[in-house]
This record gives C-alpha cells, structure tokens and sequence, in this order.
C-alpha cells in the first residue's frame, strides 16, 4: 500500500485525481487560499455580523473551478448552504471562534477530498473520524493508530480529508501546520505502508535526489519549506520511506526520504539553508545571573504570546539569552519582552536590557557531520575566509547541524561560501 498527501488548487485537480488509484490511500485537503476565504465569511458573520453574500459568491465561484461534475456541483451547493445557516445561528450564541472556524474549514476539506473521490471513482473518509488531538498539534497517538487500524485496514482506494481531527469528547479542530502531509504520516505509520509521497508544488526538496529524515527535518524547519518537519516523525518511527515529488512532474524522482539518505560527492554537509526576515533578540544583565527560572519566564511568556522562537543560544555565564523570532512578530516580542522587565523580580529593570537587530540564519546540516572532528573548524574559518562576522552560533548535541547568526546583508555570501564545504 502507498499513501499519498495532496494539497487541493483549481490548477492541480486533474493531475491529483491522476495519482488516486485502487492500491493506495490518498489525504486530500484544501489550499491556503481557499480556507483563507473561508476564514473571511467565517469573521465578518459571526464577529462582524455582516452580509457575506459577495464572499459566499466568490467561493462558490472558486469551487465550481475545481469540478464540472453536476453531482459534485450539487454538493457544493449544499455545503454553502449549510456554512451560511450553520454561521448565522452560531453568530447569535457565544462561541469560541476557533471552534467555528476549525468546524467550517473541515466541512470544506472533506467536500474537496468527496470530488477527488468522485473523479476518480473511489470512496472517500472524513479524516476527522480517524485522528484524536488533545489540542491543536498534541495528538493522543495511541487512540489514532487504533482508529486508522479500525477503518482503513485492509481497504485501498480510499481518499481521506485532510488537515482536522476529533477531541476525546468529540469537537472538530486543526492537527496544525501541513495538515495533509501529518495525516498522510500517521496513516502510513499505523497501516505500515511500503511508501509514504508528499505531493508539493516544487521539485521534490530543492531539487535534492535524497536525504535522511534528520537531514530534511533541518530543512523543513525554514519557513518556506514544503511541509513542516513535524510531519516525517510517524514515518520515522516507522521505517517508512517518504517521496517528495512534485505535482505538476509526477514522472520525476523527486526527493527520497530514508534512515540512510545519501551525502552528494561523499561529503559530510549535505545542504546548507539560508534564511531571512529574521530578529535576533538578545536579552542581558547581570541581573540574569544565578536567576532560576528567568529562562523559563522568558520562553513560557513569548509561548502565551503565540510567538515561534527559531534559534536560542545563551552561554555558561547567564549574563545573556539570544533568540530569533520571525521579524513580523517583533512588536509582539518587544511588547512581551518590555513587560516581563517591568514587572518580572527576576529581571530588575535598572540593570536587565534587550537589544534587538535585525539578521538572517545560515544552517549547515548534514547526517554524516556527527562525530567527524574539524567540520566547525571549517564552517567557521570559511566565514572567516569570507569577511562574514558571526553574531551567534549554536549547535545541537545530536551534531546533525550548526546555525550561524549573521547580520541580514552577510546571509548570501555566507551561503555561498558555505556551498563549498
């Protein structure tokens, strides 16, 4: 058996109805724009209270592009038809938006994995029926492999929304980013499939013929990657093999995920990642020294705020913590940063300071990096060699990786130097 991950656009309905065939387990789930639209009728009825009669139009429009099927037509009309009653009674009632906005958006994804279904003549399963999430991304896996085992053992053909889960006591929710790829993960996990694919709108991973799961892990922390790294765990864990290809190119060999991976020219440094649009925050004192739980209080605060840290590193004198943060969420992080100074005891705010600038993170990976003496050395004297100053530097005790802070304008050349490891 080979399960497949589908990410829904207008433009690629063909092609995916192409790859579902009797033999395999297909995820489908909406693109970003169209739950983005959903999400606006979704605000201004229930929030706003204001006429969607022109969104509603527009989505109906955009889905009549996915299919000219009249049964699939006839079924999109009745989904419409249900958000708007389903919104108009929910707007009259206190309830939590998320709540609303995660129960309309899996209606739609299993409305767009029913026309991939019907295209290809195939049954399809609301994906919600077969994944338990305590809260958003937090999964009660045991209960998950056994829903999947229960439902899908021994059935082929099958095409699964995508991207939403159950609670214990029943309500509807997001598993998190890359929905698709983390349902496609877990179904092959527990069914114990020979192959995993990702379908992305790329080639494969940057073009890269294979790496090991750790290596594409690093990879696809970036935020441009094509799927989040969390969603190779249950493949991992399993065994399974993972094809990234690409949509548009099935035919193409695309990226090949495995324990083993393969170093190109037998060189130690597999990839080298490069990112921008970054701040390095660095909060500092001696009023940090000795501090127990000044850390965590930085950290948990920053967590509350809805804040994703992308790089910490501190040194053995606790005079200083440095960590990145996406640069559209720096308002945030000062405004999180500045009260906890204010109001913290364990920050006194005569002596605690932050400073903020903005850079990018140069990451050199690779499997083949762990205990081989002199790889920092090189990576190092080749900035050196270059001109390019480190701000900050950090590597993980599992050695797979060393990320480089460099002020923005340096990131290029960096990666170019880098490129000769």
């Amino acid at each position: 058996m080979i399960v497949k991950s589908f990410v829904l656009r207008r433009e690629s309905f063909n092609e995916i109805v192409g790859q579902c065939v009797p033999g395999t387990i297909d995820v489908v789930r909406p693109e970003k724009a169209l739950e983005n639209m959903i999400r606006t009728i979704v605000d201004k009825m229930v929030t706003r209270k204001q006429n969607v009669r022109e969104e509603i139009a527009a989505v109906s429009a955009y889905l009549d592009g996915v299919s000219s099927d009249a049964a699939y037509r006839q079924k999109k009309d009745e989904f419409l038809q249900y958000v708007e009653d389903y919104l108009r009674s929910a707007a009259g009632y206190s309830v939590s938006m998320d709540l609303v906005e995660d129960y309309v958006l899996a209606q739609c994804a299993f409305l767009c994995a029913q026309a991939v279904a019907d295209a290809a003549g195939l049954e399809v399963m609301d994906g919600r029926e077969l994944v338990v999430c305590h809260q958003e991304g937090v999964f009660d896996w045991t209960a998950t492999g056994k829903r999947i085992v229960q439902k899908c053992r021994d059935r082929s053909g099958l095409v699964v929304s995508g991207g939403y889960a159950r609670t214990i006591l029943g309500m509807v929710l997001r598993i998190g980013k890359g929905g698709a790829n983390m349902m496609a993960s877990l179904l092959g996990s527990a069914l114990g499939a020979e192959l995993i694919e990702f379908y992305v709108e790329g080639d494969g991973i940057n073009g890269i013929s294979a790496m090991t799961y750790d290596e594409a892990a690093h990879y696809c922390a970036r935020s441009a990657a094509p799927f989040p790294s969390a969603a190779l765990w249950p493949a991992k864990k399993a065994g399974i093999p993972i094809v990234v290809r690409s949509i548009s190119k099935p035919g193409l060999p695309g990226t090949g995920i495995t324990a083993s991976g393969a170093a190109p020219d037998g060189s130690n440094v597999s990839g080298i990642i490069a990112d921008k649009n970054l701040d390095l925050v660095t909060v500092y004192g001696t009023g940090l020294l000795g501090q127990v739980g000044a850390s965590s209080s930085i950290f948990s605060s920053l967590a509350k705020a809805g804040i994703n840290i992308r790089f910490i590193s501190q040194t053995s004198s606790e005079y200083a913590i440095s960590f990145a943060v996406d640069a559209k969420d720096r308002d945030k992080v000062i405004s999180v940063i500045d009260s906890l100074i204010t109001e913290n005891p364990l920050m006194p705010m005569d002596d605690v300071v932050m400073l903020n600038r903005e850079v990018g993170i140069v990451t050199v990976y690779g499997s083949r990096m762990k205990n081989i003496p002199g790889v920092s050395g090189k990576v190092f004297s080749t900035l050196g060699e270059a001109g390019v100053n480190v701000i900050a530097a950090a590597q993980g005790g599992e050695e797979l990786s060393i990320s480089v802070v460099l002020d923005v304008n340096d990131v290029d050349k960096a990666a170019k130097a880098l490129a000769k490891l």
